[in-house]
């Protein structure tokens, strides 16, 4: 293929294309905004599938260069009570979740993919394409671009989901706002790797602290789709105060403490299925694919895993129309599999998977988390081929 666009900028996008370049095809990145990723207090977590994706494409040092382990989730109740530990599953030791700002994942795949050749192109929001054996994007700024195979990484609201199936379906918002901030020297750091989730009376929130002392917070804030729009950062921190009001969190000091330049919110959106993945030289990756509840923290693994497999079927299989079918079958069952994980709306009750790890314990300990290791432990063999 002579070119492949990339629609959107982000995880999903700037992986595929990475993915791309490793599989010695091309890749150019069309972002609709102007610039990158900006540095207020989101994060994520790369699990250990996610982190298994990008070695497949000598990517993982982007994420050990700028992260930290995070190897357990302390859940506790409303009166600062455990209710148990959960030890996330990983391959061994050495290959378990990383936890770093969103803005600095952003910022090292972009440099990545431009170091091995990638363009990237901002301020190209896509409104059409047409199909004429290669396809051609059209963008809002009377633009256009030519290649062999449209790629749709633009998110929750995908553009490109909506020309490949006019009648696909909308993400469904969760009944709840993450609202994640970012705080210094606000919280004592017993467990550098450990999450505290906290279930409180009314909604949940939690946090983890990296060793140079900084607190990373989110809390789930119930509310309408668009309560929230424009709401600055004082009426985010009085909302959730509110909301937390006679329970005993430690976040809750965190969220206190911080400052406006590091809050953030985000309405949440769960899409569980697509009937149509790919049409007339286009497909979809990431979120415009498959949106899970941030329940599952695997947003951003998902998506990493998307761009490498689809790279490697149009790498192995000549055909695009095949090797597009051949991705939807090695994705499609997966991916909704993990929405479903984290289909629930919010409230202090414990997510399922986690109720029934505690609820056994004892065989979770002896069989190793059955219930999450297809999650967390896939493997993608690059060296492996993919075949029809």
């Amino acid at each position: 293929m002579s070119r492949i666009l990339v629609i959107g900028g982000g995880v999903a996008g700037l992986t595929t294309a990475i993915a791309l370049r490793h599989a010695g095809l091309s890749a150019t990145v069309c972002e609709a905004h102007p610039t990158g990723a900006d540095g207020r207090g989101a994060f994520l977590t790369i699990m250990a599938n996610g982190r298994d994706a990008l070695r497949a494409v000598d990517a993982e040092h982007l994420v050990l260069e700028r992260s930290f382990a995070s190897r357990q989730v302390r859940m506790r109740d409303s009166h600062d009570r455990g209710l148990g530990v959960l030890t996330i599953p990983t391959p061994d030791p050495d290959h378990g979740p990383r936890t770093m700002r969103r803005a600095d994942l952003y910022r090292a795949l972009a440099d990545e993919a431009v170091r091995r050749g990638v363009e990237i192109e901002h301020g190209k929001r896509l409104v059409g394409a047409r199909h004429h054996g290669g396809v051609t994007a059209f963008f809002a700024e009377d633009s256009r671009i030519g290649g062999d195979l449209l790629i749709g990484a633009d998110g929750v609201r995908s553009t490109t989901r909506s020309l490949i199936d006019p009648k696909a379906p909308q993400p469904e918002y969760t009944g709840w706002h993450s609202v994640m901030g970012a705080v210094r020297d606000a919280l004592p750091a017993d467990d550098y790797d450990s999450y505290y989730m906290y279930f409180g009376r009314r909604a949940t929130c939690g946090h983890i602290t990296a060793p140079d002392g900084e607190t990373w917070w989110f809390a789930n804030l119930p509310c309408g789709e668009q309560e929230l729009a424009g709401a600055s950062p004082t009426e985010l921190r009085r909302r959730l105060g509110d909301l937390f009001a006679g329970d005993r969190i430690g976040t809750v000091r965190a969220i206190r403490a911080t400052g406006d330049d590091q809050i953030t919110a985000a309405a949440c959106y769960q899409l569980p299925t697509v009937p149509t993945w790919s049409r007339a030289g286009m497909t979809l990756v990431g979120d415009a694919l498959h949106v899970a509840s941030p329940s599952t923290t695997q947003g951003a693994s998902m998506a990493i895993e998307d761009g490498v497999t689809l790279a490697m079927c149009l790498r192995d299989i000549p055909d695009t129309t095949a090797a597009l079918h051949a991705y939807e079958r090695l994705r499609r069952e997966r991916v909704e599999r993990v929405v479903r994980t984290g289909f629930r709306r919010p409230g202090p009750r414990l997510p399922g998977p986690l109720r029934r790890l505690l609820r056994d314990r004892a065989v979770a300990r002896r069989t190793r988390h059955p219930d999450t290791d297809w999650l967390h432990l896939h493997h993608i063999d690059w060296g492996g081929g993919v075949s029809l």
